[in-house]
């Protein structure tokens, strides 16, 4: 009876140390979450949720100028200006790419104020090694409790870094096929030669009724049949109703 004893109060200990190590461990945390250093690799374990991508492109930073219409990818809120990666890695199928991504420099609104008629500008240089010329933007809000309606039809685009600043340069389309609210796509008649500097100018013939700050994605696409598009990040515009 005694050794019976004995042998139970052992296993209930060895089992509570067990589960005492084992919730312990599971709990360990590193100084930086997302930077761990070496050394503690193996001496903790961390749990990662992962979620679904939910990009409905092929590939959501390389879009193709043909699937500009069709939904766009859900992407969490950026920097005001995100810079592209400098270079992009070869391509196959002969398809043309940047080899040093255009950059978004500039974003602008000429009015803020809620229900008020804005032109939306947005300034993209090309580098000197850009390797191809810039054929089409396409730019679309991110979603928000309002949307900003761009008249497609009065799209401008300009030479230099202000809206009328340089001389205009002609469209070749706008609009895209089918484009959703808040998107628009601007297609150069002549494609913007490396070492160049171009605005767009989008109007809008009201600002919506609710303020806030509104993100803008741009996609540039390289000239070619078949040029693969490089999300260069997002424009914030901070916008204000009217008792703001």
């Amino acid at each position: 009876m005694l050794f019976q004893k004995l042998a139970i109060s052992t296993m209930f200990a060895i089992a509570t140390a067990v589960s005492t190590q084992s919730s312990a461990f599971s709990q360990t945390t590193f100084k930086n979450p997302t930077h761990p250093y070496l050394s503690e690799i193996g001496t903790a374990q961390t749990t990662t949720s992962r979620q679904p991508s939910q990009s409905q492109f092929k590939n959501s930073t390389h879009l193709r100028l043909s699937e500009i219409g069709t939904p766009k990818s859900m992407q969490s809120p950026m920097a005001q200006m995100v810079e592209a990666p400098m270079s992009q890695a070869p391509l196959n199928n002969g398809q043309a790419y940047f080899s040093h991504s255009p950059q978004l420099v500039r974003v602008h609104a000429s009015q803020t104020q809620a229900y008020t008629p804005s032109t939306y500008e947005f300034t993209l240089t090309v580098p000197a090694n850009a390797g191809q010329s810039l054929k089409a933007v396409r730019i679309a809000q991110e979603r928000n409790l309002g949307t900003v309606k761009f008249d497609a039809s009065r799209s401008k685009a300009f030479a230099g870094e202000r809206f009328a600043a340089g001389a205009e340069i002609p469209l070749a389309s706008v609009g895209g096929e089918k484009p959703a609210p808040g998107e628009a796509t601007i297609v150069f008649d002549q494609p913007v030669q490396p070492g160049s500097t171009v605005t767009v100018a989008l109007e809008a013939k009201a600002n919506p009724e609710f303020g806030g700050a509104y993100e803008f994605g741009v996609t540039a696409f390289p000239a070619g049949d078949n040029g693969v598009g490089q999300f260069l990040g997002f424009g914030r515009i901070n916008l204000y109703s009217g008792g703001e």
